[in-house]
């Protein structure tokens, strides 16, 4: 896992700014954060934009998830017991 760290936090940067988290909303909304006279309430924005940001890399970590794991389900038996499902005849 520690070896495939950098490679998936690629794939999520290029997730987000293909899904135009990175646009120029997202770009715009940190401008003016920053610009926040009032340290309480720029502080409290930046906060809720590292927030959204975390959210939507844990949805697309977890859509990514389930299409790798959809794509290891096709893969070919190696002779490992068959998972168990749950609701069995």
């Amino acid at each position: 896992m520690t070896a495939a760290a950098p490679q998936l936090q690629r794939i999520l940067g290029e997730a987000l700014n293909e899904g135009g988290w990175f646009g120029d909303a997202h770009a715009s909304q940190v401008r003016q954060a920053v610009r926040e006279p009032d340290e309480a309430a720029r502080t409290a924005r930046i906060e809720e934009l590292i927030a959204e940001e975390t959210r939507m890399g844990m949805l697309i970590g977890v859509a990514v998830g389930w299409e790798l794991a959809r794509e290891l389900g096709k893969m070919p038996d190696q002779g490992e017991d068959e998972p168990e499902t749950s609701g069995g005849t």
